[in-house]
């Protein structure tokens, strides 16, 4: 993962976005620098006076969600949640059985070709619109797994294909983030529970 996906809002600030490219990052709001420090994970911050010192990626992401993490970007008047971003979304076409010494250990899923579109993100809707052709919607109550990589993020519907998604210039962080958000506020209104995993399927409390 591109360390300006990880840190898509400045830690340090608040300000949102962060830019950058691979294992550098650069906030446009207070100039402060952000690099890989080490092998142990982790990251140099390097304030405009030239001074730096070396924060661990959990204390850093900490402090964004200390800030609002994804929220508030996509926060809309009268308190509503609104996000959008383009991305490239794959649908699973089937799944094979993977084993172990004959012990099934999952299940390897194979995806179709690429649809270049928007995925957006509301209090009740997941929808992906394909430029001028379809548009995909999941209610975030069918949603039954949510599932990221370092450059994806993919859903698992009650019904129809596993959907993926990769942005084109947004932070697969920041969609895991708000999309856990906005699965645990839906399934808590419906009264299904508190979710505590995400994956390899929800699970409530």
């Amino acid at each position: 993962m591109a360390l300006a996906d990880l840190l898509y809002r400045c830690p340090e600030c608040g300000h949102d976005p962060v830019m950058g490219v691979g294992d550098e990052a650069r906030c446009g709001a207070c100039g402060r620098h952000f690099g890989r420090a080490d092998a142990r994970g982790r990251i140099r911050v390097t304030d405009p006076d030239g001074s730096s010192r070396s924060r661990s990626a959990a204390e850093l992401t900490r402090a964004i969600a200390g800030h609002g993490g994804p929220l508030t970007a996509a926060s809309q008047p009268g308190g509503s949640i609104l996000y959008r971003a383009e991305a490239l979304m794959r649908q699973s076409t089937s799944e094979a059985p993977v084993y172990f010494r004959k012990r099934l250990l999952g299940f390897a899923e194979s995806y179709g070709g690429s649809r270049s579109g928007v995925l957006e993100a509301s209090d009740d809707v997941l929808r992906f619109r394909e430029g001028d052709g379809p548009v995909f919607d999941w209610g975030l109550l069918d949603i039954r797994a949510l599932q990221t990589s370092s450059s994806t993020v993919q859903i698992t519907p009650r019904h129809g294909a596993m959907a993926q998604f990769r942005f084109v210039s947004d932070s697969p962080r920041r969609w895991e983030e708000l999309i856990c958000h906005l699965l645990s506020e839906a399934w808590l209104r419906a009264g299904r529970g508190r979710i505590v995993e995400f994956q390899p399927r929800i699970v409530v409390r």
